[in-house]
């Protein structure tokens, strides 16, 4: 599912600076709300560290580069570009290295990364499939991108009957909805393999309604997940999907 027309790019940009200030939201709901998503990820990660120095590691779309201070705590080498003024001038000020920009201007030329993560970035993107084949271009042989995307379809088609749903799109940001399968074979025609999609832990809003759902709705997935031997990805829970560049 795909947004046409998609609003000027330029347009767009101007808008991600108020982008995570919606709603009244502020740096501590947005680490409270990826606390545990941030936390799974870098538990799968700490396992490519070998030892031979704190490995290289590319937050795209940091935000306040919650996660990117979470991994340089656990000794990694960990960066974050973001196109927020807002968001890169607080992670700044508080010493988090971040850029401003966009994946589509970081510079190819410099030292790999172990990894690169992407935490609810690609459905933002003009071009993902663009932006995965410049991922693995930065990706050290072996390295392995972390991506999680919403998977919001499945749940606007069971809501539509009712005249509702469509809102959970959340255009114009969200330019793109990602089933399993479809972002499986993106990442396959990148060049990545050993793909690999499982639920997650899930986030954390600050509102009482949509956390419980939330809770309810991760619970449910990654119980499915677990009981049919990774077989079952509950349609309309949010995903994480690992990749790897081949060696």
């Amino acid at each position: 599912m795909y947004v046409h027309p998609k609003p000027p790019e330029e347009v767009l940009r101007g808008l991600y600076g108020e982008y995570h200030a919606r709603g009244g939201g502020n740096e501590a709901d947005w680490n409270r709300l990826m606390a545990k998503v941030f936390r799974e990820a870098a538990d799968r990660l700490d396992g490519m560290r070998d030892g031979s120095g704190p490995p290289r590691i590319l937050d795209v779309g940091c935000g306040y580069g919650g996660f990117v201070s979470l991994m340089r705590d656990r000794g990694w080498d960990a960066e974050g570009v973001d196109p927020s003024p807002m968001t890169v001038a607080a992670a700044s000020a508080k010493g988090i290295p971040v850029r401003l920009g966009t994946l589509d201007e970081f510079p190819r030329s410099g030292a790999a990364y172990r990894a690169i993560t992407m935490f609810y970035v690609l459905e933002h993107l003009f071009d993902p499939m663009s932006a995965l084949r410049k991922v693995f271009a930065l990706l050290e042989p072996g390295g392995m991108l972390l991506v999680r995307v919403p998977d919001t379809t499945p749940i606007v088609r069971l809501l539509s009957p009712f005249g509702l749903g469509t809102g959970l799109y959340d255009p114009p940001f969200h330019l793109f909805d990602f089933p399993p399968r479809v972002l499986t074979r993106m990442l396959a025609e990148a060049g990545f393999g050993k793909i690999r999609t499982f639920p997650g832990r899930n986030t954390i809003p600050p509102r009482i309604g949509p956390r419980l759902a939330t809770m309810l709705f991760g619970a449910l997935a990654r119980g499915l997940f677990a009981g049919s031997g990774g077989r079952i990805l509950l349609p309309g829970a949010s995903k994480t999907t690992i990749a790897r560049k081949p060696s």
